[in-house]
């Protein structure tokens, strides 16, 4: 009897239907583009055409195919429409409930024929995926009974094991969890965990940076990973998204293939200043340095329908003030563009910029510009007077940070700590640049060291 061909899977990170891209310029139909071409809905009607072309045996999603229990009547009709268009092809729909959609996707599985959940109830299960009348791949799976689970999935499989169906047969395992977290309540689970488990490979949900083409593997053998949101949900998820391809042979092997073809890419730039470069130069240069961008993922064979970019101004500068206003007052979401096929546009521009000035001369004094000066010379070496410097900061702001008034913006999706290393140095070296700023402004010229031309 011959060996059963390969299985070709087509795997779904977060799609979080229900939900609008933020960040977006209001004037995008100037383009011949509307928000709704690039929503987790446009996002998910692409992964199903390149189900289909690519003849897939079956499509399986890993939890939060549904942003809210409230979205589930927005994603009744894309997700409905999506099933039917694969099960038209003979493609079977499998999927794995996330923290998200805990309510609303098991309640839209019992409208929507062929859309087939496994695990319910936070129980282990399994599926059987053929090709040609055979089986050829077991997939099993885990769903999340309620919106926290502060318990590993993968310690309760590994007590107590689902015998395989089918000998010879590859296991993929499909769940949505937080993956080496100590502990919370999105059903944390460790690398050895899924090392010890009897599968062959993991795909995971719930993080929407994608990580399943590093070649990450547990300490025994298998691979894993996430398979990122559908599209980026807003500007903090940067770089390439879209779904994943996924190849088993009989012997096991699995081979990923993430497919760029996310209709939204947003990208994290930084863009260098000359000491003399003017305020009207550098907004020149911003679209220039977006459109740049554009050319740059075409030639890479990337083309989304939208590029939106975050810059970060950087340099030394005699025209620090000049540049810091135009940079803070300008409004960015103006400067939009075109370049090939994708419509390129600035969502925010920050800076961080240095006064072109002799630091170190400035800090041999005792007055208070040298003061400032040495402060600032320790946040930009870095090392343990760096450290204790953010620390002091950081006790000094703490219960600001932790007003109630301030709670509601923890829950949001792109939410990041204001009191990080990151967040925290950046603004206190702009703040001090600030005031070392004023503070020599109020010196004559001559007493102003600048920094020596390179």
């Amino acid at each position: 009897m011959s060996e059963p061909e390969g299985v070709r899977l087509l795997a779904i990170g977060d799609v979080h239907l229900g939900t609008r891209p933020g960040s977006l310029p209001v004037n995008l139909a100037d383009f011949g583009l509307e928000v709704s071409d690039l929503t987790p809905e446009a996002a998910l009607s692409g992964a199903v055409e390149r189900a289909i072309q690519e003849r897939v045996h079956a499509v399986l999603f890993a939890g939060d195919v549904v942003d809210s229990t409230n979205a589930r009547f927005e994603a009744l009709r894309p997700l409905e429409q999506a099933v039917a268009d694969l099960r038209a092809e003979g493609i079977r729909v499998l999927a794995v409930v996330g923290n998200h959609d805990v309510q609303a996707l098991p309640r839209l599985a019992k409208k929507i024929e062929g859309l087939e959940l496994i695990g319910a109830g936070g129980h282990w299960e399994s599926r059987v995926v053929e090709v040609a009348g055979r089986p050829a791949v077991e997939v099993v799976g885990w769903s999340f009974p309620q919106a926290a689970v502060g318990t590993s999935p993968v310690d309760a499989l590994n007590r107590e094991p689902l015998a395989r169906e089918h000998a010879g047969i590859p296991r993929l395992g499909l769940l949505h969890g937080d993956l080496d977290a100590s502990a919370g309540p999105y059903a944390p689970f460790s690398r050895a965990e899924l090392g010890a488990a009897d599968v062959d490979a993991w795909l995971l949900g719930h993080i929407h940076k994608p990580s399943l083409g590093g070649g990450a593997r547990t300490g025994s053998g298998q691979l894993y990973g996430y398979l990122g949101s559908l599209v980026g949900l807003n500007p903090t998820e940067t770089g390439p998204h879209g779904p994943w391809l996924i190849r088993v042979d009989a012997a096991g092997n699995v081979v990923p293939e993430q497919l760029t073809i996310a209709p939204l890419r947003w990208e994290h730039i930084d863009l260098a200043v000359g000491k003399s470069e003017s305020p009207e130069d550098l907004g020149d240069r911003l679209l220039e340095e977006a459109k740049r961008v554009a050319r740059e993922l075409n030639e890479q064979g990337h083309s989304p329908r939208a590029l939106g970019l975050r810059v970060c101004v950087v340099g030394s500068t005699e025209r620090f003030d000049a540049l810091r206003k135009y940079i803070e007052d300008a409004d960015w979401q103006n400067h939009v563009g075109q370049e090939l096929e994708t419509v390129v546009f600035i969502d925010k521009v920050t800076h961080a910029l240095a006064l072109a000035l002799d630091l170190e001369q400035l800090a041999q004094g005792d007055d208070p510009p040298a003061l400032m000066a040495r402060k600032l010379m320790v946040l930009t070496r870095g090392g343990a007077e760096r450290d204790a410097l953010l620390a002091e900061a950081r006790e000094q702001l703490r219960s600001v940070a932790d007003e109630s008034c301030w709670r509601r913006l923890e829950r949001l999706r792109d939410a990041e700590d204001p009191l990080s290393d990151e967040r925290l140095g950046a603004a206190l070296l702009q703040s001090g640049t600030s005031a070392l700023k004023a503070l020599l402004d109020q010196r004559p010229a001559a007493d102003v060291p600048l920094e020596a031309a390179p």
